[in-house]
């Protein structure tokens, strides 16, 4: 298995049908009214989507009005990704399999470059190289989505450990960051941080999600929908206060490309 870490194949087979199920509502729509809020994509903009999965950010854009290109590093989760936008009349510039450690683009060809879920997984002495690209097919005065785990998410990190020792989480390397951290990262390669945001501050009230993205609950429908309306309310607050934000399991990043490029001196 690559050093990319997961088997992504088995992952993407899984997602394909897990993510459209009403099981996973409650997780779905906590996703898109946080992409509504951190993600400003403007009609006709050019985007790529740097590491797509199966596609939900890719989707999310186009309803938008985006022109989108895409690309992941697992075959199957190109397939799953172009199988779920057929399903719903979408169509992306262009969808292929490719590595952000070498992005097939020219310099500054995007509006806004999105990278989300994705530099985690890439090893520890080719991150910076994986920015680099991406900061470099984005055009000056241009803005970066990114996103990585969240160190501090000291609950999460210990879920994660547990579900681990009873087969319930996939193999493969999860690599944690602080918000400085990730700061700093996207500093190096002269890229401005601006706002940022939490994700999952806490799990659903409503059962618990494992790894293959199911939830093990005994609650009646009833009670499960009355307790994610209270949980999507929480989750709208607690993940825009600072305090909140620093241990929601996801970190996100807004970071602007400078207008005019520092010259060397």
């Amino acid at each position: 298995m690559s050093e990319f870490d997961k088997d992504w194949d088995w992952y993407a087979g899984l997602i394909d049908s897990r993510k459209e199920s009403d099981e996973w509502s409650i997780i779905r729509k906590t996703r898109e009214t946080h992409w509504e809020e951190f993600c400003q994509i403007k009609e006709n903009a050019h985007v790529l989507d740097a590491g797509c999965g199966n596609g939900d950010y890719t989707r999310l854009m186009l309803l938008k009005g985006a022109r989108v290109w895409a690309f992941d590093y697992a075959g199957k989760m190109v397939q799953a990704a172009e199988q779920r936008l057929k399903r719903e009349g979408l169509k992306a510039e262009k969808l292929t399999v490719d590595s952000v450690l070498d992005i097939p683009y020219p310099d500054s060809m995007f509006d806004a470059v999105v990278c989300l879920a994705v530099i985690d997984h890439v090893p520890d002495d080719e991150r910076s190289k994986a920015v680099s690209e991406l900061a470099r097919v984005l055009k000056p005065g241009g803005t970066l989505y990114i996103n990585t785990p969240n160190k501090y998410a000291f609950h999460w990190r210990t879920g994660h450990y547990l579900m681990r020792l009873v087969g319930l989480f996939p193999k493969g390397k999860i690599r944690w960051f602080t918000p400085q951290q990730l700061s700093e990262l996207v500093e190096d390669m002269d890229l401005v941080p601006m706002r940022s945001l939490g994700l999952e501050f806490i799990p659903p009230f409503s059962g618990l999600y494992t790894s293959d993205l199911r939830r093990r609950t005994f609650l009646p429908d009833g009670i499960i929908s009355i307790l994610d309306n209270i949980y999507l309310n929480i989750e709208a607050r607690a993940r825009r206060i600072d305090l909140f934000k620093a241990l929601c399991l996801h970190y996100f990043l807004v970071a602007h490309k400078r207008e005019v490029q520092s010259a060397d001196i």
